[in-house]
Parts: C-alpha cells; structure tokens; sequence
C-alpha cells in the first residue's frame, strides 16, 4: 500500500539542534547538580537508547520532565540559530507534500518551538504539529490513525533515535531513521527500522 500519511520527528530529523541541546543540557546539569558531559561522552551517547543514557547521567525519571519543559524555554531562545539538516529540505518536502495526504510532525519539543522553526526556515507546509512526552509516541501514532482514518500501514514516521523504532513498533507504524541524527547509524540498524535516509530525498522513492 502507497504512503498516505507521512510523519516526522523534528529534532534531530527535521532541526539540527544538537550542539543547542547539548549546550542547554549542561546548563541544567550544572544547575541542578547532575552529571555534565563532554563532547566525549555525548559521541558516546549516540550509541545508547534514551533509557541507557538517562541511566548513565544519573537523571532522576520522575524530574526529567520538568528538565524537558525547562530546556524547550531555552532552546527557545536560541530557535532562530537553528538550521535545518538540509539546505534543499524546502524543495523536498513540496514535493513529499504533494505526493500524499497528510503531512505532519510529532515531537517531544514544544509546539511553539516548531512552529517558530518553521516559520524563519519557510517551512510552514505541515498539516499537523503535535507534541509527545519523551516514551508516548505510540499513543499519539494511534490518535492521528483514528483522526485522519488511515490504515497503519499507509503512516510513515522518520526520526532519528532508538525509540522512535520502538515507539512505532508498539504502534504497528512503519518507520524510516535518517543517518544524521541523535543515534548514530550503525546503533540505529541494530533495531531494524524499515527504511534508512542517507539522504531526505530517499523519501521520494519510498513514498512514489
């Protein structure tokens, strides 16, 4: 069945706010008394779930929100730096949005950071932004299948991390990981996504 339904992560997929959320991360960090980390450590991150990472750094599960919320009022500070992965993003994704349906965007980030995102890089084509908690992917996948009335297998979502594979397998979505993302490549294979982007373009042919 043809894609009717494409879906994508912004940070890390869509934004390239990695050096920003390192920066801010460490921040808080030393703020609240958790563990910093180098450049070291955050190549090393990229090889671990976001549980193992957590894990690592010693951040309590039950305060991670409220260090998500705190970090999204300060990447909003710095959104208007943020550059998207690819120059040439705009030209792809019109021509994605013309190939199907519905185009949208589910990320842990705050809807108003997208959306400002979007605004300063002239990418205001989605037909949705939704927010998620850090793990509530799948609910989401399963809300947007009901509004929209696709069959699963007609959705497609793109991130960039482990649990973006996880949360779309509990959905029963198909999932596509780009190679220059929050985990590397390699570690990304290991959870057998659907597809693999070397390129946004690849999409074309995907969903063609």
């Amino acid at each position: 069945m043809a894609y009717k339904c494409i879906i994508f992560d912004f940070d890390g997929t869509i934004a390239d706010t990695e050096h920003h959320v390192f920066k801010i991360y460490n921040h808080l960090a030393d703020k609240y008394k958790y563990q910093k980390m180098s450049k070291d450590d955050l190549q090393e991150a990229k090889s671990m779930s976001f549980r193992e990472w957590v894990k690592s750094i010693g951040v309590s599960y039950i305060r991670l929100p409220k260090m998500l919320r705190e970090g999204q009022q300060l990447l909003k500070g710095s959104i208007e730096s943020v550059e998207p992965f690819q120059k040439n993003m705009k030209d792809i994704l019109l021509d994605l949005r013309s190939k199907v349906e519905v185009m949208g965007i589910l990320t842990a980030n705050s809807v108003k950071n997208v959306e400002f995102f979007l605004a300063q890089h002239d990418l205001e084509i989605f037909d949705f932004i939704e927010s998620s908690t850090l793990t509530g992917k799948a609910k989401k996948f399963n809300q947007l299948v009901k509004r929209y009335n696709f069959p699963k297998e007609a959705v497609l979502y793109i991130g960039d991390e482990i649990r973006d594979i996880h949360e779309c397998n509990k959905a029963n979505i198909k999932c596509a990981v780009v190679q220059w993302g929050y985990n590397h490549l390699e570690t990304l294979k290991q959870h057998h996504p659907d597809y693999v982007l070397m390129d946004l373009a690849d999409l074309l042919d995907i969903v063609s």
